[in-house]
C-alpha cells in the first residue's frame, strides 16, 4: 500500500504541475474555445513562453515512464496497453512539436492530464483509506472522463485536426495521417479503459469501496 501511495502521489504532482503549465498558457487566448482557430495563420504562428517548456517536459515524462512502467512501477494487467499507449504519445508529442502544431496538441495535453490528476487524487485518498473522500474524486474521475475522453477527444480535438485543419489551411497539412491514426488508436484505449473504470465504478456500488482491478487481475 506505502509503495502504491507513494506511486500515485508521484503522479499526481507530475500530471498536477503539467496542468498547471497548461492552464498558464491557454487562460488568456482566444483559440482555446474556438477549434477552428487552432489552425489559423499555421505554420507562423508565434510561440508562447511555455509551450517549448510544455512540450519538452511533457516528452520527457512520457519517455521516461516508457522505463518506469516496465522497471519499477506495480505490475498492471493492462500493462501492454498502457505501454503502447506512451509509445504513441511520445511520437504524437514530437511530431507536434516539429511540425508546429502547438494549439491543439496542448490541448490534447490538457484535456489528458486534468483526467490523470483527478484520478491519481482519486487512488491516493483509497490508499490512505479516507473512503468517502475517494469515492467522490472517483465518481468527479468517471464524469471527466466520459465528457472529456470519450466525447470532447473524439468530437472536438480528433474532429478538428480531421476536417478544419483541411479546411482553415486549403491543403492538407504534414503528417496529418499519421497523427489522427495515432489519436484514433489513443480514442481506442480510452474506450477500452472506460470499461475498466465502469467495472470498478460497479464494485464501488456494491461494496462501497473501488479497487483498481488491474491489480487484482495480476
Amino acid at each position: 500500500r506505502v509503495t502504491k501511495m507513494c506511486e500515485s502521489f508521484w503522479k499526481l504532482t507530475a500530471y498536477g504541475s503539467m496542468l498547471l503549465l497548461e492552464v498558464a498558457i491557454v487562460h488568456n487566448e482566444p483559440w482555446f474555445w474556438r477549434p477552428a482557430d487552432y489552425w489559423v495563420g499555421w505554420p507562423n504562428q508565434p510561440e508562447l513562453p511555455l509551450m517549448r517548456l510544455l512540450f519538452w517536459v511533457q516528452l520527457a515524462y512520457y519517455i521516461s515512464t516508457t522505463f518506469t512502467l516496465a522497471l519499477w512501477e506495480v505490475p498492471r494487467s493492462d500493462y501492454w496497453v498502457m505501454q503502447t499507449h506512451h509509445c504513441c504519445t511520445v511520437v504524437l508529442i514530437y511530431y507536434n512539436y516539429i511540425s508546429g502544431y502547438h494549439r491543439w496538441g496542448c490541448l490534447i495535453m490538457m484535456l489528458h492530464d486534468i483526467n490523470d490528476v483527478i484520478m491519481e487524487l482519486a487512488k491516493c485518498l483509497n490508499y490512505a483509506e479516507q473512503h468517502m473522500a475517494a469515492n467522490g474524486a472517483f465518481a468527479a474521475f468517471v464524469l471527466s472522463w466520459a465528457a472529456l475522453r470519450l466525447y470532447a477527444f473524439p468530437a472536438i480535438l480528433i474532429r478538428s485536426t480531421l476536417f478544419d485543419s483541411v479546411r482553415v489551411l486549403g491543403y492538407t497539412p504534414p503528417h496529418h495521417g499519421l497523427l489522427n491514426t495515432l489519436l484514433c488508436v489513443l480514442c481506442c484505449f480510452h474506450m477500452y479503459w472506460f470499461g475498466l473504470i465502469l467495472r470498478v465504478a460497479y464494485m464501488t456500488v456494491v461494496k462501497g469501496q473501488g479497487e483498481d482491478i488491474r491489480e487484482k487481475e495480476d
